[in-house]
């Protein structure tokens, strides 16, 4: 499939976060590649996303912001796709509302696309966010729990491995529930190729 999986802890709007990203991306000539970028409206950090991708080297006719967008046709479209913090129930509960979680796994199913999950955007990039609960106010009241299934399991973020370790042995069943069990620290970032 050639997609690619890119997950921190933190994003575009904090100094680490537009770091370990722009490591991660700078293997790409990104004055080509169109990015969307996902986030919760009432955060008005739009204008920060943008200056981040220009700085990252996107141009500005080839980012396009969730709400600001033509159709999902152009999301449909963008090379990356950019789903930065929050809460993760409100964070899922809002792509589901604008049926943009359908338009990304399709997207995916297209094959030579990069997914840069931060924070939230990382959780719900595997099979579910019931895990999350024990980290997250589920304040939406969301029952389904299944994320973007972009990958063969679940990731918790801000993380390290040790802590990981000691969450899935305080977690019986855990193990035989998902395939993978990953984590992201504040510091790292993770890759999968998928």
């Amino acid at each position: 499939m050639n997609n690619k999986l890119i997950f921190t802890s933190y994003g575009l709007t904090t100094g680490i976060g537009r770091k370990l990203i722009g490591k991660e991306l700078k293997v790409y000539n990104l004055t080509d590649k169109k990015i969307f970028l996902f986030h919760e409206p009432h955060y008005s950090i739009e204008s920060m996303l943008v200056e981040a991708c220009i700085n990252l080297g996107f141009k500005k006719e080839n980012i396009v912001l969730s709400g600001q967008q033509r159709s999902n046709q152009e999301v449909l479209e963008c090379d990356i796709y950019n789903v930065g913090e929050g809460n993760t129930f409100e964070v899922l509960s809002l792509l589901r509302e604008r049926e943009l979680d359908s338009v990304i796994r399709e997207g995916f199913k297209q094959g030579n696309k990069i997914y840069i999950g931060c924070s939230a955007g990382a959780a719900i990039a595997g099979v579910s966010i019931e895990e999350i609960k024990e980290f997250d106010r589920n304040f939406v009241g969301m029952v389904d729990f299944k994320g973007l299934g972009l990958f063969d399991g679940i990731i918790i973020p801000h993380y390290t491995k040790s802590e990981l370790k000691r969450y899935i042995s305080n977690s019986p069943g855990i193990e035989e529930k998902y395939n993978k069990i990953l984590s992201v620290s504040n510091e790292k970032s993770l890759v999968l190729e998928v």
